[in-house]
């Protein structure tokens, strides 16, 4: 399932003219406490590793130390787990020299900074991490907000306590002679299992992330000693504890309730585990988990000092990625653009932050700015060119500007879902199209918004069997977007099917039908594919009738009366019991059963003369229905008796075609709509084919699909809302 992101900037916003009147740098909140500008002589470092991101004004010599610690806890994850840890976006870790210099940028609770050594948030662009250096253990800090970004790139669905749980545990992590240790005691959790009064265990698993035992400093100490505790005990107890966490975490990832999934893989029995969990704990020598590995660091590192727009930038950042919203995140950038004016990320800051306030003008302006003072900047460019798609902007100039921001970081993921969602929004289903979409899938599997964009152009390119092994691959855990997906796909299917039997391939139509029949059960809306299976299964059998009617008529015409009665009593018993075809096959039946109602007169008749039928026929086979209806008109004219019987009916014949064909081109063009999630033109297309359509099958089907597509619009509304 998809990881559900705020957007990081704030709404409100202050003037660059206001920003000038800042004299002395200090910036209000929106809780009435200050956050104070860094100071220009202040000096920052930015440390890049293998794999992180570093800035930092605590010395390059602890920062380097947590650089080295965190590198060699993901060199030890990558060698001893299945943890995917490849990002696909940047990770960025400020390290703070105090508490004093890191307390302005921590996350508030009830208007107030929180209780924290270090926090973890992750965005689309980037994840972030903000660390106190000055902490006893700096590199278990750093530890433990890294390990969040591990399970939220894994298991994003855990709950809180196990969550924490796992940061924990894994925050003591330590390298000793080529030997790993996982799990090490934690002197001041055991202190305080030992002295405190604890909560029950029903209450812990039902802790959130707004829960006052997670945010409220006497309390979280608690919290944490109680998370640690469970999941040392569940991870390392015995074999059937393990086993009975697997099962707890299968049931979590399938939707169910945490205290449901705690009692059924556990057991109800909670006093009985707490017990479990102090006797564990309890020694003499609690069990630790130790690897003789030798672990593969890449330990190469840049040192750079950073510039004072850039400090301002960054933390600025930092700032605006928070929620609660952190206005005064924009005076950050407004002072780094007076510092340099052509100060690339503070120019897009602020475009993000003129987009939340809906100033599109402002937005763009600063875009333009952002993307002339500096070329290669990719994150403007990616920025830019999502800009410009959501505003409907020359399409050309958003295509260019995505594809550029993916050629200079190719392997930031939300680039490539954005240039391959605008691929699928033009209607572009070409290699690169695809290239994007599985570009973007392979380095985000866990997003669901690039595996549908991808979804959408295996259907659109009719590449069934890959959008069934995506599906079933990659959205096994998300049960409703599942069946989601599979409406699509078997939506699909009845438009293939329609397709192929339009081109005369009615084995291969049928096929598809028998395919998306058996796949039924799998739909959101199974109602709706089933009528749609039954409306297309109507065309086949009309069609298969016509092509006996024909033979049919082919006998009449030889004077085999009997022989073509068969055929229509053949294909009547597969028609229909209404329709064009099942029309025209009684009338033929008809002439035969009562051939003296038919009989030509004794005259020769004036037309259709055989020139006349064989402008017809010539009509006919091009597929211009209309002219050859205006045709027989002229001809009718001109006729009598049986040849104005046999006119007439033509005509009614050819008139039904042209109806139903009609039909099925809408009703094709608005599956065509509902798979590229244009709802609303699904809605006014329907409306438009109802007004034209009697009652009957056919409006059934189309009013199924318009009520479908209303109901995936509002709920499409209540999301964004």
């Amino acid at each position: 399932m998809t990881r559900r992101f705020f957007r990081p900037w704030t709404t409100r916003v202050c003037s660059l003219a206001a920003a000038a009147i800042l004299a002395c740098c200090v910036v209000p909140t929106s809780h009435g406490a200050e956050v104070q500008l860094p100071k220009a002589d202040e000096k920052w470092i930015e440390v890049e590793t293998a794999n992180f991101l570093f800035f930092s004004n605590a010395g390059a010599g602890a920062t380097k130390r947590v650089a080295e610690d965190l590198e060699e806890l993901r060199a030890a994850l990558a060698q001893l787990t299945d943890f995917e840890l490849q990002s696909p976006v940047p990770t960025l870790i400020y390290v703070f020299k105090n508490d004093r210099s890191f307390t302005p940028y921590k996350i508030l609770y009830d208007g107030m900074p929180g209780a924290m050594s270090g926090f973890f948030i992750d965005r689309e662009h980037a994840n972030f991490i903000a660390i106190n250096a000055g902490s006893q253990d700096a590199s278990g800090i750093v530890f433990h907000e890294y390990v969040h970004y591990v399970v939220a790139n894994n298991f994003w669905w855990l709950p809180v306590w196990l969550s924490e749980g796992l940061a924990e545990f894994y925050q003591t992590f330590e390298v000793v002679d080529d030997t790993v240790y996982l799990g090490l005691p934690i002197d001041s959790h055991l202190a305080t299992l030992h002295g405190s009064t604890l909560v029950s265990l029903p209450e812990l698993l039902a802790v959130d992330h707004e829960s006052p035992l997670y945010n409220e400093k006497n309390q979280k100490g608690d919290f944490y000693a109680q998370c640690w505790a469970l999941t040392h005990y569940l991870v390392l107890g015995d074999q059937e504890r393990r086993q009975q966490l697997g099962r707890y975490l299968t049931f979590i990832e399938l939707g169910m309730p945490p205290e449901t999934a705690f009692a059924e893989a556990f057991g109800s029995d909670f006093e009985r585990i707490e017990r479990d969990v102090r006797r564990h704990l309890r020694g003499p020598r609690i069990p630790i988990l130790k690897s003789s590995a030798a672990i593969d660091v890449d330990n190469s590192m840049t040192i750079r000092e950073m510039s004072y727009a850039d400090v301002l930038y960054h933390l600025g950042d930092l700032l605006s990625i928070q929620m609660p919203e952190r206005p005064e995140s924009v005076s950050f950038f407004e002072r780094a653009l007076e510092v340099d004016a052509n100060h690339s990320p503070s120019l897009t800051a602020l475009a993000l932050a003129a987009e939340e306030r809906a100033d599109w003008e402002a937005a763009g302006d600063f875009y333009a700015r952002a993307v002339r003072a500096n070329p290669d900047d990719a994150a403007a460019l990616f920025h830019h060119g999502e800009f410009l798609s959501r505003q409907h902007g020359d399409p050309r100039l958003a295509l260019e500007a995505l594809s550029r921001a993916t050629l200079l970081e190719p392997s930031f993921a939300p680039a490539w879902a954005s240039l391959s969602h605008l691929y699928v929004q033009l209607g572009d289903s070409s290699p690169a199209a695809l290239a994007a979409a599985e570009t973007a899938h392979r380095l985000e599997p866990a997003n669901d918004d690039a595996t549908f964009t991808l979804l959408r152009l295996y259907l659109r390119l009719d590449r069934r069997e890959q959008a069934e092994r995506l599906i079933e691959t990659d959205l096994q855990s998300a049960p409703e977007t599942r069946s989601e997906a599979w409406m699509a796909l078997l939506l699909n299917d009845l438009l293939r099917a329609r397709e192929l039997l339009h081109e005369d391939q009615t084995a291969q139509a049928s096929a598809r039908l028998n395919a998306a029949e058996a796949d039924l059960r799998l739909a959101a809306r199974p109602q709706v594919i089933e009528r749609g299976l039954a409306e297309v299964r109507i065309a086949l059998s009309e069609h298969n009738g016509a092509k006996i009617y024909d033979l049919a008529f082919a006998e009449y015409e030889r004077d085999e009366p009997a022989a073509a009665r068969a055929l229509l009593e053949k294909a009547l018993a597969e028609l229909p019991a209404e329709g064009p075809v099942t029309a025209t096959c009684r009338h033929l039946m008809d002439v035969i059963d009562h051939p003296e109602e038919y009989a030509p007169p004794q005259e020769t008749p004036a037309s259709p003369t055989p020139e006349e039928i064989e402008d017809l026929n010539r009509m006919l086979a091009a597929g211009d229905l209309e002219q050859a209806v205006r045709y027989l008109g002229q001809i009718r004219d001109r006729s009598t008796g049986a040849q104005t019987r046999w006119i007439d009916g033509k005509i009614r014949e050819l008139q039904a075609t042209l109806a139903y064909n009609r039909y099925v081109e809408t009703y094709n063009a608005a599956v065509d709509l509902y798979n590229r999630q244009d709802f609303a033109r699904v809605i006014t297309t329907l409306d438009d084919l109802l007004a034209t359509l009697p009652e009957g099958p056919q409006a059934a089907s189309v009013r199924a699909l318009r009520d479908d597509a209303r109901a995936a619009l509002e709920k499409r509304s209540d999301v964004q809302r």
